[in-house]
């Protein structure tokens, strides 16, 4: 993997400091793998070799997650462990506290897309007592009657969303060469 290594490479250069990553251990490698499923083959090969390891935020406001952190997230985070429950795994957050996710329900040769949820993307609805999506884009909620609301499953996941990368790889590639300014800019 060509990428890989430049993108390991460009963390270093980028934090002028060798120790950023550290091989998974087995059991934090089966349990990615357990968390992910099987459609993600080249991002569980990257974390199972490179895990990030007391990483530096990046200039793009970006923290990388370590495996432990990423099942942490994933199974009591919030929106992490609600995303999850649809295919949708948080990865990394951001300095105000918003969740980078990969859709593993898109993947294709191993790789996925990257996107970004805010910190309240989820609510539970008390008076209907359910699972909610709190931060409809724009574009969705004019289509939405004024008292309509969106049920928290896939389909309005997908179409709530917004996309940063088409490519785990290619977001760490240009993550890691310095690439993006203010990440949390992809909420707007």
């Amino acid at each position: 993997m060509m990428n890989t290594n430049k993108i390991v490479q460009n963390f270093k250069k980028l934090f002028d400091k060798e120790d950023l990553f550290l091989p998974a251990t087995p059991e934090q490698k089966k349990r990615l793998e357990d968390l992910f499923g099987d459609q993600v083959g080249k991002i569980i090969d990257f974390y199972s070799e490179y895990q990030p390891w007391e990483m530096p935020v990046t200039e793009s406001y970006v923290q990388l997650l370590g495996i432990d952190n990423i099942l942490l997230e994933n199974t009591e985070g919030t929106p992490g462990k609600y995303l999850a429950e649809y295919g949708v795994f948080v990865f990394a957050l951001t300095a105000g506290g918003h969740a980078l996710c990969i859709d593993t329900n898109t993947a294709a040769r191993g790789d996925a897309g990257v996107y970004i949820a805010d910190a309240d993307f989820v609510f539970h609805n008390e008076i209907l007592d359910r699972m909610e999506i709190g931060v409809i884009p724009e574009k969705v909620a004019e289509r939405l009657r004024d008292d309509e609301t969106l049920l928290l499953n896939y389909p309005n996941i997908a179409r709530c969303l917004r996309k940063v990368e088409n490519s785990f790889m290619k977001f760490l590639l240009k993550l890691s060469g310095d690439k993006y300014e203010d990440i949390e800019e992809y909420l707007e």
